[in-house]
């Protein structure tokens, strides 16, 4: 396994770029429904490898460890209530944008939309925000209504065309 192709950057690419490349593949990852486990840890050894030399990224402090480490297996394992009695746990002082995340991963899990999407509105995370807003708000698939200035999307000529029709529809049950 190339850590870089997991990660889809050319080799050398910066530390940023890894997280960078890291937590946008993990969102996406998350806003799939379905178990998707094995990729999760296949990214997730790619980070820890170019990261941290091939280091679990939750084993460089016990505290980390037993914080962030303990929630994804949970979470992995679709045990949300442990995962959310350790998040829990973590004193509010001590809540990063990692913290934020599992939460909110955890609350996308039990169908808490609201809850999740005010977990992932940190900017950090916002693929995984549009995943649950477009979820919260029945739009499941949203990337056939972003291309309505070109003319299509529901703004485009489908919309038009289904609109003429019901017209013709009710113009004709009107002259019967």
């Amino acid at each position: 396994m190339n850590p870089y192709e997991v990660l889809g950057l050319s080799e050398g690419a910066s530390p940023e770029e890894i997280n960078r490349a890291y937590k946008q593949k993990s969102a996406y990852y998350v806003s799939l429904e379905g178990d998707f486990s094995k990729e999760q840890s296949e990214l997730d050894a790619a980070f820890d490898a170019l990261m941290y030399g091939g280091q679990s990224t939750y084993a460089q402090t016990e505290a980390e460890s037993i914080k962030y480490g303990d929630v994804r297996a949970n979470i992995k394992e679709n045990r949300f209530e442990d995962a959310e009695t350790i998040l829990d746990g973590v004193p509010i002082a001590d809540r990063d944008a990692e913290w934020y995340y599992l939460k909110g991963t955890v609350f996308k899990h039990r169908g808490w939309l609201e809850d999740a999407s005010e977990c992932f509105a940190n900017s950090e995370y916002a693929e995984a925000l549009r995943s649950v807003e477009h979820k919260r708000t029945g739009e499941f698939r949203n990337d056939w209504r972003e291309n309505t200035e070109q003319g299509s999307g529901c703004a485009g000529s489908m919309c038009k065309l289904c609109t003429a029709l019901a017209c013709c529809d009710c113009l004709c049950s009107f002259f019967r």
